[in-house]
């Protein structure tokens, strides 16, 4: 049975999320014929989800609308076309919002529409809000070391913002990658997180960068920079690489609600020695181009690894729906370590 009106948080006007983020009742959404409907556990929430609601990211949405794009629930309805899923089957994957601009309907809802061919069938014993925090960090994190950079067993990568939800996941994947991981952080506390999560050195970056990687003899030894921030730090991140390093442009979360502050202005000749590349991530375009191919082959590799035990994604803290300015406030402000969800039907503080 499903219900024709939901909870749902919609955002009434594009502009700053505290004023035009509201829970309200909505009607709920009923499956194309290639589509699914799910009752939502858990919805995976991050920096870009945020910037869509103001209107600031490269991704641009017509209001009104419900945010939210990693999902994890029970298949509640199918549409005519879809046969190779059931009712009462946990999966997880991207809201259809996310995948097509055009979609109103995002995950932060009681009931959520996915395409039937883009999700994944939940492992069994993995908690919900690690499945829907999953895709978007981890895929892209995979497509930007294993796609892009071609990181190879005993490179060493550094991490700028390694305590966020994309950071995390590069530490996670690193590791389990065989490579020596580099975390550079912006407080203690963060530290400490990158630190169990794996990280073999960690380094407080609102120091002197360059003075903290040429004490561990790091500095022009770097084979890989994992760069979700920008700003200031990027070019010394650079500057450290070793010959043929490899730059991942994967953000500008230093720029907070006004992304471009936070784009660098990088020396070109900076990649002429050392012949550094510099090359951007950007997961989103490549999983829509690729039709979901090479995104799905680098989810069932992680999914086999998270079973294994040699992946453990690291959830931040579940928020009730109704608290979902709180958790894009914390967001904005870069006070959560790992991925932050959003729970419609109950909290887990």
């Amino acid at each position: 049975y499903i219900k024709s009106n939901m909870r749902a948080l919609v955002c009434d006007a594009i502009g700053p999320f505290a004023e035009n983020l509201r829970v309200k009742e909505v009607a709920a959404p009923t499956p194309g014929p290639d589509e699914v409907v799910i009752r939502v556990e858990s919805c995976g929430i991050a920096f870009p989800d945020v910037l869509m609601v103001e209107g600031k990211h490269i991704g641009k949405k017509t209001a009104p609308y419900t945010p939210g794009s990693d999902v994890c629930g029970t298949v509640v309805s199918l549409g005519e076309d879809v046969t190779a899923l059931r009712v009462g089957q946990r999966v997880f994957g991207t809201a259809l919002s996310l995948l097509d601009s055009s979609q109103g309907e995002g995950g932060c809802a009681e009931l959520c529409k996915v395409s039937a061919a883009d999700v994944y069938t939940a492992p069994d014993g993995v908690d919900p809000h690690v499945c829907a925090g999953f895709e978007i960090n981890y895929g892209t994190t995979w497509h930007a070391l294993c796609d892009i950079a071609r990181v190879k067993r005993g490179e060493t990568i550094l991490i700028l913002g390694a305590s966020g939800g994309i950071g995390m996941s590069a530490i996670d994947i690193g590791k389990a990658l065989g490579c020596k991981v580099v975390a550079c952080c912006s407080s203690a506390s963060k530290l400490e997180a990158a630190r169990k999560q794996g990280a073999d050195v960690l380094i407080d970056y609102t120091k002197d960068l360059k003075a903290e990687l040429k004490s561990r003899k790091l500095y022009g030894r770097i084979d890989v920079v994992y760069d979700p921030v920008g700003g200031s730090t990027s070019e010394v991140a650079m500057r450290a690489l070793a010959w043929g390093g490899r730059f991942l442009v994967c953000g500008f979360a230093s720029g907070g609600s006004n992304p471009k502050t936070g784009i660098p202005k990088i020396p070109l000749n900076l990649a002429l020695l050392n012949e550094r590349a510099i090359l951007g991530v950007f997961w989103g375009a490549w999983r829509a181009r690729d039709d979901n191919v090479g995104n799905r082959r680098n989810m069932m590799a992680m999914l086999k690894m998270v079973q294994e035990g040699k992946l453990s994604p690291t959830i931040s803290r579940v928020y009730p729906l109704e608290q979902t300015v709180d958790a894009c406030a914390d967001l904005m402000g870069r006070k959560v370590v790992g991925k932050v969800c959003i729970s419609p039907s109950a909290a887990r503080l």
